[in-house]
């Protein structure tokens, strides 16, 4: 018996390991700089998605897409990734300047000026921000995307590989010439911090 529950708790260990290692490893807003400045030299760019409670495609976004074993790999490995509300209530301190939500007991689509900020005024959810680590804004995209759609663009913001390629440069080679010794490298690192 005792055999039987060491098995069934080292089982659940390994599930839970597993699962930590494959999801999306989000941090709040108000980490990333934290981040950023911990990390120097190293740092990662940011991942902001910008959703609403509301929206049927941020939803699906996250069941279809962010679930993903191969998305969350390489979001971890490319990005600093946030999910931020862009009808939050709080007042947000990020990049040295303080951002509220103008109308905070309003209607649904009361949006919140750092999302404003984020988005550059275009709002429509889904829609994300890739942020470089001085926290200036590479690029904005809007919408929902399967996995298998996502998973270059992931890639190519990750900015390794945007000025050596046009991004349907990219996406014609991405799966035999990228993706392979990318995801080598990947759980080669994977392995180093177990």
């Amino acid at each position: 018996m005792k055999k039987i529950v060491l098995i069934a708790l080292m089982m659940t260990l390994f599930i839970g390991t597993s699962n930590a290692q494959t999801q999306i490893s989000w941090l709040k807003i108000t980490e990333v700089e934290n981040q950023i400045k911990a990390d120097g030299n190293d740092a990662k760019r940011v991942f902001i998605d910008c959703y609403t409670d509301w929206c049927g495609w941020c939803k699906r976004m996250d069941k279809d897409t962010f679930s993903d074993t191969t998305i969350a790999k390489l979001m971890n490995h490319f990005f600093y990734s946030v999910k931020y509300d862009a009808e939050s209530k709080e007042e947000v301190t990020f990049g040295g300047k303080t951002y509220v939500n103008p109308t905070p007991n309003g209607r649904r689509g009361a949006t919140h000026d750092l999302a404003r900020m984020l988005l550059g005024n275009r709002l429509s959810y889904p829609s994300y921000s890739i942020l470089n680590p001085d926290l200036t804004i590479a690029t904005v995209i809007p919408g929902y995307y399967p996995a298998k759609d996502f998973e270059p663009m992931v890639v190519f913001l990750g900015g390794k590989y945007e000025s050596k390629y046009s991004f349907e440069e990219f996406r014609k080679i991405y799966e035999t010439q990228i993706k392979p010794d990318l995801m080598k490298e990947i759980d080669k690192k994977a392995k180093k911090r177990k």
